[in-house]
């Protein structure tokens, strides 16, 4: 969760954001699904013991006063074979509370984001929850833990690649991070398939499961304008 790539300082940033509320899921999946997956887009995976790694998470956010929710689906992706560090993140689905916006990166930057009901909560018990029309696409939500959260000032920075080989952009995701383990047995974690997203049906046939909560309060995500696959931050 702390590997970071180092960039160019000479990419700049469309979007800003601060004191953004966070929730992020992470967990891990069927190492072979995701390489196949990964394979079509000519990327490899980033991997931990042998199990793909991967995020869920929802923000609270504003941006030029502004206010909206997101959620994000991502998988870490690797620049070797041997997938030893995490070198950016493959997104194949992501949700906006406002179609405008969603149009707007679909249109505009290329991204793979669609109009959601989003809610979230980053206090105890933490909780997403993305609905598409009448249907509950997912709920995550965080048991009441027995012990103190590993606190840490996280800082990730690196590519977040598009379907379809459509490009890349760079991201920045940083703050102090409240952090408690996932816990199979008394957390909820549950997801429905959708005609309209197959990501849901992926997470499950690859066994989805998550490992730990990330909270933030007041994080900074930062989002270039999206560059060619092949740009190399100079």
């Amino acid at each position: 969760m702390s590997n970071s790539v180092s960039m160019n300082t000479s990419i700049q940033y469309a979007a800003n954001l601060y004191n953004v509320r966070e929730v992020t899921l992470h967990g891990t999946a069927d190492l072979s699904f995701w390489q196949a997956v990964l394979e079509k887009e000519g990327l490899l995976p980033y991997h931990e013991a042998d199990e793909a790694v991967l995020l869920l998470s929802a923000i609270d956010a504003k941006w030029r006063g502004f206010k909206f929710k997101e959620f994000v689906i991502a998988v870490g992706v690797c620049n070797t074979e041997d997938g030893t560090s995490l070198d950016g993140y493959y997104l194949p689905r992501a949700f906006n509370s406002s179609k405008l916006l969603a149009f707007s990166e679909r249109a505009f930057f290329k991204t793979p984001y669609f109009h959601g009901n989003i809610r979230l909560q980053n206090g105890i018990p933490a909780f997403i929850k993305l609905q598409d029309k009448t249907e509950v696409l997912l709920h995550a939500k965080m048991s009441i833990p027995d012990t103190s959260p590993m606190v840490e000032d996280l800082e990730w920075r690196g590519p977040i690649f598009l379907p379809n080989k459509r490009g890349k952009f760079f991201a920045i995701l940083a703050g102090e991070a409240e952090m408690y383990p996932f816990s199979s047995e008394v957390d909820t974690f549950d997801i429905k398939p959708s005609t309209d997203h197959e990501i849901f049906k992926q997470l499950i046939e690859s066994n989805f499961t998550g490992s730990v909560w990330v909270l933030r309060n007041k994080a900074r995500h930062a989002k270039s304008k999206t560059y060619s696959r092949y740009f190399d931050g100079g």
